[in-house]
């Protein structure tokens, strides 16, 4: 099955690989790869090294020879069954990643050279390093329950309408027991999964919560700050709620060159709003021109201020090419002293600028 999958995706690299080296007029690979590129997700130090493969096909007429594969990181070994690729023979180039004492984000090159290419074609290894900690009661300190975590809540970051995103979450389970997941009291909305790494994790050891969020089954723009909950089983089941922060953008694809002017646009006349010296016994309105300065309607999806005390009112939200409309804002400074920042966020379909955002200033005596 692995190969017919990959025979599928080989006709498909042909087809445009040998469209576009004609179209440009340069000798064309013979190297088709799978992917170029391989993401780890986290990896924990204490489970040890981490494997990928990236197969390959010669499409080319010659034998291909593989001369010779570097790696820039003794972190990152290499092996292939094969150094000699016949035409249309599959092969594969097997990477381990052995993690390391440093923490953080790591990219690895593998530059594979060979007989047709002596500069090598590169493969990218990617993922989020975690080492052991030298003390896990302080660095897991924040305790839900019997799990132990680093921080009080999570940020999934900017999460885009097109594509779920993964993030994952290291733990420490204090218990005596191991620990799973109860598949049957995940009490969790559409948008959010949530899996254990490995399956079971034993007692007093370290696992991963692989947190995916669905911004499309979400349904919906702006900053969110959600508690969701599940049961994990051991002796007993045990309810653990998690805070997530997300901001959800929708997705629009790159506009060509050719279409930017075939778009909508949404002109704003002021982003920077400065309101001076206010006093804290008033009530402060202003207004704020949109235009649509495409060819295309504009839709506002969505307008969202960062606080109670401000309140917005927009008489339309989809306006014709030309078209014009006023956003009028009401700022409440009762309670307030000294410098404020308040901001008002647009959603819309101007796929060059979806999210803009307004910044209100102000000093209030």
């Amino acid at each position: 099955m692995k190969n017919i999958g990959l025979a599928l995706i080989i006709i498909s690299l042909s087809i445009c690989v040998g469209f576009s080296v004609k179209a440009q007029g340069l000798a064309p690979s013979p190297l088709l790869w799978e992917r170029q590129e391989a993401k780890l997700g986290s990896v924990m130090e204490e489970h040890g090294k981490v494997s990928t493969e990236f197969f390959v096909v010669n499409n080319g007429t010659s034998p291909v020879i593989i001369e010779e594969v570097v790696t820039d990181c003794g972190c990152t070994t290499i092996d292939f069954a094969s150094d000699t690729l016949e035409q249309n023979q599959i092969g594969s180039i097997k990477v381990d990643y052995q993690p390391t004492s440093f923490g953080g984000a790591f990219k690895k090159n593998v530059v594979v050279k060979t007989n047709i290419n002596p500069t090598g074609d590169t493969l990218y290894v990617e993922g989020y390093n975690i080492p052991y900690p030298d003390n896990v009661a302080s660095y897991y300190d924040y305790r839900k329950g019997n799990l132990g975590f680093r921080f009080s809540s999570i940020n999934m970051g900017e999460v885009f309408t097109n594509q779920p995103k993964v993030k994952y979450v290291d733990f420490y389970n204090f218990k005596d027991l191991p620990i799973t997941l109860d598949e049957h009291e995940m009490k969790l909305p559409d948008h959010i999964k949530v899996n254990m790494i490995p399956a079971i994790v034993p007692a007093k050891s370290r696992g991963l919560l692989a947190i995916q969020y669905d911004a499309a089954a979400k349904a919906d723009l702006g900053f969110f700050d959600e508690n969701v909950a599940f049961n994990i089983e051991s002796n007993g089941n045990e309810a653990i709620e998690l805070r997530l922060l997300t901001t959800i953008h929708e997705y629009f694809a790159p506009v060509l060159k050719s279409e930017v002017n075939n778009i909508p646009k949404l002109a704003i006349s002021e982003v920077d709003v400065d309101l001076n010296k206010i006093s804290s016994k008033e009530i402060i309105s202003k207004s704020i021109v949109l235009t649509n300065i495409g060819s295309k309607p504009v839709n506002i999806r969505k307008v969202v201020t960062n606080c109670d005390c401000m309140v917005y009112d927009l008489p339309t939200k989809d306006l014709q090419p030309g078209e014009k409309t006023d956003l009028t804002f009401t700022f409440d400074t009762k309670g307030r002293l000294g410098i404020d920042h308040k901001m008002i966020t647009i959603f819309s379909n101007d796929p060059l600028n979806p999210t803009r955002t307004i910044v209100v200033k102000s000093r209030i005596d």
